[in-house]
């Protein structure tokens, strides 16, 4: 497995991933290098389909939060034209499934830059605050907040620019 600054992509997992995943498989069989992005969720670093180790990310002679700048502008990169930033998206389930060229869309929701890129304009083309539903690692819908949630699947929203489970709303009085 060659590392690649390159080719090295965010992941986003549920924090217990490492624990239950076990060692990276780029070569060094390893840790896996993470950044907490909430109680729940994690960024991880993947290079060619391999999950990155810390001992990987040392060799590209990067930290890991210099890895995970470096990702979230590849995954721009991968999805720049001329025209901007492509986002394909077609009606699902209420919502819309959203896809990125050159990476996995949800790898798009493991960095504050990325997933506020795609939160602003979902939110912009289904008219307010969207939930991320994400029924699989490699498939990701844009669901209107005010919308009903699916079952299954995980739910993620965009809360200060870092991705957090989908809370409740708590009613709250207004003053009388």
């Amino acid at each position: 497995m060659t590392l690649s600054r390159a080719t090295l992509l965010p992941a986003l997992r549920p924090a217990d991933w490492e624990t239950r995943h076990g060692l990276s498989d780029d070569g060094f069989c390893d840790t896996v290098a993470t950044i907490s992005l909430s109680r729940e969720l994690c960024a991880t670093f993947v290079c060619g389909g391999a999950d990155v180790s810390y001992r990987g990310l040392g060799e590209l002679d990067l930290s890991a939060h210099r890895a995970w700048e470096l990702a979230a502008g590849n995954l721009v990169a991968r999805a720049q034209t001329p025209e901007g930033i492509r986002v394909l998206t077609r009606p699902c389930s209420g919502g819309l499934q959203v896809a990125m060229p050159g990476a996995p869309a949800t790898s798009w929701l493991a960095h504050p830059h990325t997933l506020t890129i795609l939160d602003e304009h979902l939110a912009h083309l289904l008219g307010g605050p969207v939930v991320w539903w994400t029924p699989s690692a490699e498939r990701l819908v844009a669901l209107p907040r005010e919308a009903g949630f699916p079952d299954t699947g995980t739910l993620v929203e965009c809360r200060h620019g870092f991705p957090a489970p989908v809370s409740e709303r708590t009613p709250v009085t207004s003053p009388a």
